[in-house]
């Protein structure tokens, strides 16, 4: 087996594992892309793409709206922000916000300066908004399509005002299971997933750019006690409907809950049986300071409800 350089740690060595894995989307599910995984810092790779342009053509992820379910699933976003210190008058940056949804809904909740970046959406390239400083820097699961993970990092850090705080949603690839793709299929998301990073490997690069972890949160915000809105619920329907991503975002199948009741549960209660997967994970950092850094170094903590509560680690 071939050695492969990854570049989340920067290591070059033969990878600890390699698998083929079909496109989630179904325009390509006949498709497959090799993974490997780093043996030092365990984050994933795809195999370069050179017309990944064309699988964006027709993005299903396009197709979402700010409808009840997303702003419950924003509303959890927000209630970590909150705890990370946001207020009202902080200027806040989502960076990679695709049409702007959670833009709009800070917006409904009163946070009137936040703004958008986003260069392959017309409404958010004006490149205006990047020679500001902002107090929040949000990216949600952005930097894992990018092709260069660590200057990606680098350039969030750099619109970071002083004491500014950097949010980074993204899968996990240390709660991915290879041999089991199908059922971390939309995690893995091959071949729009260029690199998915570890938590490891990203707290690595969030190290190196002078920051210490907030806090770590390892439920993915996509989990709501809404009716409708669990991660037990939706992630069952879709693997019912053929497990493809497009099916996230058309109209319900209702045949699929008389003939699998315990769909019905999961949508009441789906929330209060939160997944197992930790395949995904939200990382919240500030410049690290000499005060910081010796609360760290005395406070780690992890909290896991039992009642399906946000759970985090926190670093004070």
């Amino acid at each position: 087996m071939n050695q492969r350089h990854c570049a989340t740690c920067l290591r070059t060595a033969v990878p600890v594992e390699v698998k083929k894995v079909r496109c989630n989307v179904r325009q390509f599910r006949d498709r497959t892309f090799e993974l490997w995984r780093c043996v030092g810092c365990q984050s994933l790779h795809c195999e370069k793409v050179d017309d990944l342009a064309s699988y964006y053509a027709n993005y299903p992820i396009r197709e979402q709206t700010l409808d009840a379910f997303v702003r419950s699933w924003y509303r959890v976003i927000l209630r970590r922000l909150l705890a990370a210190g946001l207020r009202k008058d902080h200027r806040v940056l989502d960076y990679g916000c695709n049409q702007g949804l959670f833009l709009q809904f800070m917006a409904e909740q009163g946070y009137a300066r936040c703004v958008g970046y986003d260069p392959y959406v017309e409404a958010y390239r004006a490149a205006q908004v990047l020679e500001q400083r902002y107090d929040f820097v949000v990216s949600l699961d952005v930097i894992e399509h990018d092709a260069d993970p660590r200057a990606f990092l680098q350039k969030l850090v750099a619109l970071l005002a002083p004491g500014g705080a950097l949010c980074v949603e993204t899968p996990n690839a240390e709660g991915i299971l290879l041999k089991e793709s199908e059922e971390y299929l939309h995690a893995i998301h091959a071949p729009y997933h260029e690199h998915i990073l570890s938590q490891r490997g990203l707290e690595q690069l969030i190290a190196e750019q002078g920051l210490v972890n907030v806090a770590f949160y390892d439920r993915w915000y996509m989990d709501s006690w809404l009716p409708g809105a669990a991660r037990k619920l939706f992630e069952r329907l879709m693997l019912l409907a053929g497990n493809d991503l497009d099916s996230g975002y058309e109209k319900p199948r209702f045949d699929l809950f008389w003939r699998h009741p315990s769909l019905i549960f999961y949508l009441f209660f789906g929330y209060f049986l939160p997944s197992q997967k930790r395949d995904h994970m939200m990382v919240i950092a500030r410049p690290r300071t000499a005060s910081s850094t010796a609360a760290v170094a005395t406070t780690t903590r992890r909290m896991r409800p039992s009642n399906g509560s946000d759970s985090a680690l926190h670093r004070a």
